[in-house]
């Protein structure tokens, strides 16, 4: 499946006034911010170009560049230069230790959907992977291993693009995505929780941005881990290229500590 682009939106129909004490590109900032939080400019969706709310609103280009930069540095919206600005999605905190088996297991937890689209599937050996992937691997897993490669989406926008690897004869025949891989394998009797987890930032390339829906360079989020059964075996290595600018990962360290309040 390919990904593509959120729609443009439309610039608006009328001119800007100016109050006393605000710059002009204050309030052109003002008035998008607006149309924003009302949802004309829906989250994901392209921003009219710089000429159509000069001449909407009645003001020089360099006006509107400079409310587009102040909503840019409050992540109202991101700029991708030479292609346009976009408003951001709403940034969702995702707990990585709240029991669940993954994702899509901890959404559903509150009632928002996670869809999988499958990539790509296939049998290799150990040797085949990168140094890097290799040095993932638990070195009692077999040498044939299964790597699965899919996007997952979060209430229909681009989440991660993601990998998962695990030995061949764990790995479910014909995954089409309508369940998480963890759902499937616990219906074939091995069930999974998150045993390991490691963040770190990348920038995108050429795969993350085509599937993430952003621009080469952006940054990311890579989310590392290992998932095991209720023994301990390990049986799933993950690597979910995240869209930075959607998710803040959280961690509970210590029981919860009452305010006093």
């Amino acid at each position: 499946m390919s990904p593509g682009r959120a729609g443009e939106a439309e610039p608006p129909s009328r001119g800007i006034g100016q109050r006393p004490g605000v710059t002009l590109y204050g309030e052109v900032a003002r008035d998008i911010r607006e149309r924003i939080s009302l949802g004309e400019y829906p989250p994901g969706s392209r921003l009219p170009p710089e000429n159509d709310f000069a001449g909407a609103y009645g003001v020089n280009r360099l006006t509107v560049r400079r409310a587009l930069s102040e909503l840019a540095r409050a992540n109202v919206i991101r700029t991708e230069h030479g292609v346009g600005s976009f408003v951001r999605e709403p940034v969702l905190r995702h707990r990585v230790d709240d029991g669940h088996a993954g994702l899509a297991e901890s959404m559903a937890a509150r009632g928002l959907a996670v869809t999988h689209e499958p990539i790509s599937a296939e049998i290799l050996t150990r040797q085949a992977l990168d140094e890097t992937a290799r040095s993932r691997l638990p070195d009692r897993w077999p040498d044939t291993l299964a790597r699965i490669r899919f996007r997952r989406l979060l209430e229909g926008a681009p989440w991660s693009l993601s990998t998962a690897i695990m030995p061949a004869g764990l790995a479910p025949a014909d995954w089409d995505g309508s369940a998480s891989l963890s759902a499937v394998l616990a219906d074939n009797g091995t069930s999974v929780v998150r045993a390991e987890r490691s963040f770190s930032a990348a920038s995108a390339d050429e795969a993350d941005a085509r599937w993430l829906d952003i621009e080469p360079g952006t940054p990311v989020l890579v989310v590392t881990g290992l998932n095991a059964d209720h023994h301990g075996n390990p049986v799933m290595v993950l690597e979910h290229r995240t869209r930075a600018d959607r998710a803040e990962y959280t961690i509970q360290l210590t029981p919860t500590i009452s305010t006093g309040k």
